[in-house]
Protein backbone atom coordinates (compact mmCIF):
# COMPACT_ATOMS: atom_id res chain seq x y z
CA UNK A 1 0.00 0.00 0.00
CA UNK A 2 1.54 3.31 -1.07
CA UNK A 3 2.04 5.59 1.97
CA UNK A 4 0.03 8.78 1.72
CA UNK A 5 -2.41 7.47 -0.91
CA UNK A 6 -5.99 8.35 0.01
CA UNK A 7 -8.67 5.63 0.06
CA UNK A 8 -12.41 5.98 0.55
CA UNK A 9 -15.17 3.39 0.92
CA UNK A 10 -17.08 5.06 -1.93
CA UNK A 11 -14.30 4.49 -4.45
CA UNK A 12 -12.85 1.07 -3.50
CA UNK A 13 -12.61 -1.74 -6.04
CA UNK A 14 -15.15 -4.60 -5.60
CA UNK A 15 -12.43 -7.00 -4.43
CA UNK A 16 -11.80 -4.74 -1.42
CA UNK A 17 -15.42 -4.94 -0.25
CA UNK A 18 -16.80 -7.93 1.66
CA UNK A 19 -19.91 -8.88 3.63
CA UNK A 20 -19.95 -9.67 7.35
CA UNK A 21 -23.50 -10.63 8.25
CA UNK A 22 -25.63 -7.57 7.53
CA UNK A 23 -22.58 -5.35 7.35
CA UNK A 24 -20.39 -4.24 4.47
CA UNK A 25 -16.64 -4.18 5.16
CA UNK A 26 -14.29 -1.92 3.21
CA UNK A 27 -10.58 -2.77 3.36
CA UNK A 28 -9.10 0.72 3.31
CA UNK A 29 -5.54 0.07 4.46
CA UNK A 30 -3.90 -3.32 3.85
CA UNK A 31 -0.52 -4.46 5.14
CA UNK A 32 0.82 -4.81 1.58
CA UNK A 33 4.52 -5.62 1.57
CA UNK A 34 4.98 -4.59 5.20
CA UNK A 35 5.58 -7.28 7.83
CA UNK A 36 3.37 -6.86 10.91
CA UNK A 37 1.60 -3.93 9.26
CA UNK A 38 -1.40 -2.13 10.74
CA UNK A 39 -4.63 -2.44 8.74
CA UNK A 40 -7.88 -0.45 8.67
CA UNK A 41 -11.38 -1.63 7.78
CA UNK A 42 -14.50 0.52 7.66
CA UNK A 43 -17.79 -1.22 8.45
CA UNK A 44 -21.25 0.00 7.48
CA UNK A 45 -24.03 -1.79 9.31
CA UNK A 46 -27.79 -1.84 9.70
CA UNK A 47 -28.51 -5.03 11.65
CA UNK A 48 -26.04 -7.63 12.92
CA UNK A 49 -22.53 -8.58 11.80
CA UNK A 50 -20.84 -11.97 12.10
CA UNK A 51 -18.02 -12.36 14.65
CA UNK A 52 -14.49 -11.22 13.93
CA UNK A 53 -11.43 -12.55 15.72
CA UNK A 54 -8.66 -10.31 16.98
CA UNK A 55 -6.01 -13.01 17.51
CA UNK A 56 -2.46 -11.71 17.29
CA UNK A 57 -3.69 -8.11 17.06
CA UNK A 58 -5.16 -5.49 19.30
CA UNK A 59 -8.10 -3.74 17.64
CA UNK A 60 -8.97 -0.08 18.20
CA UNK A 61 -12.43 0.94 16.98
CA UNK A 62 -13.90 4.39 16.40
CA UNK A 63 -17.57 5.05 15.61
CA UNK A 64 -17.98 7.87 13.11
CA UNK A 65 -21.79 7.82 12.98
CA UNK A 66 -24.83 5.74 13.90
CA UNK A 67 -25.37 3.39 16.85
CA UNK A 68 -24.89 -0.30 17.66
CA UNK A 69 -24.10 -2.81 20.38
CA UNK A 70 -20.57 -4.22 20.38
CA UNK A 71 -20.38 -7.69 21.91
CA UNK A 72 -16.95 -8.92 23.08
CA UNK A 73 -16.28 -12.65 23.38
CA UNK A 74 -13.56 -14.06 25.62
CA UNK A 75 -13.57 -11.39 28.32
CA UNK A 76 -15.39 -10.67 31.56
CA UNK A 77 -14.56 -6.95 31.28
CA UNK A 78 -17.39 -4.91 29.74
CA UNK A 79 -18.39 -7.68 27.35
CA UNK A 80 -21.26 -5.63 25.92
CA UNK A 81 -20.83 -1.97 24.97
CA UNK A 82 -23.41 0.43 23.57
CA UNK A 83 -21.73 2.74 21.07
CA UNK A 84 -22.65 5.89 19.16
CA UNK A 85 -20.86 8.62 17.23
CA UNK A 86 -17.59 9.47 19.00
CA UNK A 87 -17.28 6.13 20.82
CA UNK A 88 -13.88 4.40 20.85
CA UNK A 89 -13.40 0.78 21.95
CA UNK A 90 -10.33 -1.35 22.71
CA UNK A 91 -10.42 -5.09 21.85
CA UNK A 92 -7.59 -7.25 23.20
CA UNK A 93 -5.77 -9.78 21.04
CA UNK A 94 -7.30 -12.83 22.76
CA UNK A 95 -10.86 -11.60 22.21
CA UNK A 96 -13.41 -11.78 19.40
CA UNK A 97 -16.20 -9.32 18.77
CA UNK A 98 -19.35 -8.80 16.77
CA UNK A 99 -21.72 -5.93 16.10
CA UNK A 100 -25.46 -6.16 16.75
CA UNK A 101 -28.48 -3.85 16.43
CA UNK A 102 -26.63 -1.59 14.03
CA UNK A 103 -28.49 1.56 13.07
CA UNK A 104 -26.76 3.34 10.17
CA UNK A 105 -23.41 2.51 11.78
CA UNK A 106 -20.16 3.69 10.19
CA UNK A 107 -17.10 2.62 12.19
CA UNK A 108 -13.39 2.16 11.63
CA UNK A 109 -11.62 -0.97 12.91
CA UNK A 110 -7.81 -0.66 13.10
CA UNK A 111 -5.83 -3.85 13.74
CA UNK A 112 -2.40 -3.50 15.37
CA UNK A 113 -0.20 -6.64 15.40
CA UNK A 114 1.26 -7.37 18.85
CA UNK A 115 3.23 -10.56 18.12
CA UNK A 116 6.50 -10.79 16.24
CA UNK A 117 9.82 -9.01 16.83
CA UNK A 118 8.78 -5.59 15.49
CA UNK A 119 5.51 -5.49 17.43
CA UNK A 120 7.16 -6.58 20.68
CA UNK A 121 9.71 -3.80 20.32
CA UNK A 122 6.89 -1.23 19.92
CA UNK A 123 5.01 -2.34 23.04
CA UNK A 124 4.85 -0.11 26.14
CA UNK A 125 3.94 -0.85 29.77
CA UNK A 126 0.32 0.01 30.50
CA UNK A 127 -1.62 1.30 33.49
CA UNK A 128 -5.37 0.65 33.87
CA UNK A 129 -7.42 -1.07 31.16
CA UNK A 130 -10.33 0.92 29.79
CA UNK A 131 -12.69 -0.73 27.32
CA UNK A 132 -14.73 2.22 26.08
CA UNK A 133 -14.13 5.97 25.93
CA UNK A 134 -16.09 8.83 24.41
CA UNK A 135 -14.60 11.60 22.33
CA UNK A 136 -15.01 14.93 24.14
CA UNK A 137 -14.43 13.50 27.63
CA UNK A 138 -10.69 14.31 27.83
CA UNK A 139 -8.75 17.56 27.81
CA UNK A 140 -7.20 18.76 24.55
CA UNK A 141 -3.49 19.19 23.99
CA UNK A 142 -1.56 21.41 21.56
CA UNK A 143 0.03 19.98 18.43
CA UNK A 144 1.70 21.39 15.31
CA UNK A 145 0.93 25.10 14.84
CA UNK A 146 -2.54 26.02 16.12
CA UNK A 147 -3.82 22.46 16.01
CA UNK A 148 -5.20 20.60 19.00
CA UNK A 149 -5.72 16.92 19.78
CA UNK A 150 -7.56 14.65 22.22
CA UNK A 151 -6.09 11.25 23.12
CA UNK A 152 -8.63 8.42 23.24
CA UNK A 153 -6.35 5.43 23.91
CA UNK A 154 -2.70 5.05 24.87
CA UNK A 155 -0.65 3.25 27.54
CA UNK A 156 -2.34 5.24 30.30
CA UNK A 157 -5.63 3.42 29.72
CA UNK A 158 -4.40 0.05 28.51
CA UNK A 159 -3.25 0.34 24.90
CA UNK A 160 0.33 -0.94 24.87
CA UNK A 161 0.63 -1.15 21.09
CA UNK A 162 -0.68 2.17 19.77
CA UNK A 163 -2.19 5.59 20.46
CA UNK A 164 -5.60 6.62 19.11
CA UNK A 165 -6.43 10.33 19.05
CA UNK A 166 -8.63 12.94 17.38
CA UNK A 167 -6.81 15.93 15.89
CA UNK A 168 -8.65 19.22 15.35
CA UNK A 169 -7.20 21.17 12.42
CA UNK A 170 -8.44 24.76 11.97
CA UNK A 171 -8.96 26.31 8.51
CA UNK A 172 -5.41 26.81 7.29
CA UNK A 173 -2.51 25.48 5.33
CA UNK A 174 0.36 23.67 7.02
CA UNK A 175 4.06 23.21 6.32
CA UNK A 176 5.50 19.81 5.55
CA UNK A 177 6.40 17.81 8.64
CA UNK A 178 7.13 14.24 9.63
CA UNK A 179 6.83 11.85 12.57
CA UNK A 180 8.92 8.95 13.82
CA UNK A 181 5.85 6.78 14.24
CA UNK A 182 3.77 4.71 11.80
CA UNK A 183 0.23 6.10 11.45
CA UNK A 184 -3.20 5.50 9.92
CA UNK A 185 -5.32 8.65 9.47
CA UNK A 186 -9.10 8.76 8.97
CA UNK A 187 -11.17 11.91 8.37
CA UNK A 188 -14.08 12.06 10.82
CA UNK A 189 -15.47 15.34 9.49
CA UNK A 190 -14.43 18.25 7.32
CA UNK A 191 -12.82 18.79 3.92
CA UNK A 192 -9.33 19.55 2.74
CA UNK A 193 -6.34 17.87 1.18
CA UNK A 194 -3.27 15.85 2.05
CA UNK A 195 -0.03 16.60 0.24
CA UNK A 196 2.65 13.93 -0.15
CA UNK A 197 5.59 14.17 -2.57
CA UNK A 198 4.03 17.20 -4.25
CA UNK A 199 0.75 15.38 -4.94
CA UNK A 200 -2.34 17.12 -3.61
CA UNK A 201 -5.20 14.70 -2.87
CA UNK A 202 -8.66 15.81 -1.76
CA UNK A 203 -9.95 14.46 1.55
CA UNK A 204 -13.41 14.49 3.15
CA UNK A 205 -15.40 12.49 5.70
CA UNK A 206 -14.34 8.84 5.46
CA UNK A 207 -11.05 9.44 3.62
CA UNK A 208 -8.24 7.26 4.97
CA UNK A 209 -4.48 7.18 4.36
CA UNK A 210 -1.31 5.85 5.98
CA UNK A 211 1.84 7.75 6.93
CA UNK A 212 5.10 5.87 7.40
CA UNK A 213 7.92 7.15 9.65
CA UNK A 214 9.83 10.16 8.25
CA UNK A 215 7.38 10.63 5.35
CA UNK A 216 7.02 14.37 4.67
CA UNK A 217 3.35 15.32 4.48
CA UNK A 218 0.89 18.08 5.26
CA UNK A 219 -2.85 18.17 5.89
CA UNK A 220 -4.70 21.30 4.77
CA UNK A 221 -8.17 22.27 5.96
CA UNK A 222 -9.96 24.07 3.10
CA UNK A 223 -13.30 24.35 4.93
CA UNK A 224 -14.75 26.94 7.28
CA UNK A 225 -14.77 24.70 10.38
CA UNK A 226 -12.25 22.45 12.09
CA UNK A 227 -11.26 19.31 10.21
CA UNK A 228 -11.41 16.32 12.56
CA UNK A 229 -8.73 13.69 11.91
CA UNK A 230 -8.64 10.33 13.69
CA UNK A 231 -5.10 9.02 14.04
CA UNK A 232 -3.82 5.63 15.20
CA UNK A 233 -0.06 5.37 15.50
CA UNK A 234 2.66 3.15 16.94
CA UNK A 235 4.70 3.10 19.05
CA UNK A 236 2.26 4.84 21.35
CA UNK A 237 3.16 8.32 22.56
CA UNK A 238 2.23 11.94 21.99
CA UNK A 239 0.53 13.14 18.76
CA UNK A 240 2.57 16.34 19.18
CA UNK A 241 5.86 14.57 18.38
CA UNK A 242 6.50 16.15 14.96
CA UNK A 243 9.47 17.60 13.05
CA UNK A 244 10.02 19.98 10.15
CA UNK A 245 12.06 18.81 7.12
CA UNK A 246 15.30 20.21 8.56
CA UNK A 247 14.80 18.22 11.78
CA UNK A 248 13.62 21.12 13.94
CA UNK A 249 10.86 20.12 16.40
CA UNK A 250 7.52 21.60 15.36
CA UNK A 251 5.66 23.95 17.78
CA UNK A 252 3.95 21.95 20.50
CA UNK A 253 6.55 19.19 20.13
CA UNK A 254 6.56 16.62 22.91
CA UNK A 255 9.40 14.09 23.21
CA UNK A 256 8.36 10.42 23.16
CA UNK A 257 10.30 7.35 24.13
Amino acid sequence: MKPGKVFNARTLAPEDVSVRGQGQCFELIKSGNYAEGMTATEIHLTGNASPKGSKGCDTLIFVRSGTASLEIIGSDIDNSVQVSAGSAVHINSDESFFWSNGNELAALEVSIPITGPFARKQSSPTEIFQRHVKQGASNKGAATGSREFEVLFDAKNGSSAATMFIGFIPPSGAPDHYHLYDEICHIVSGVGSVVVDGENQEISTGSTFSVTPRLLHSVVNSGNEDLWLLGVFRPQGSPAAAYYPDGRPAPGYVETD
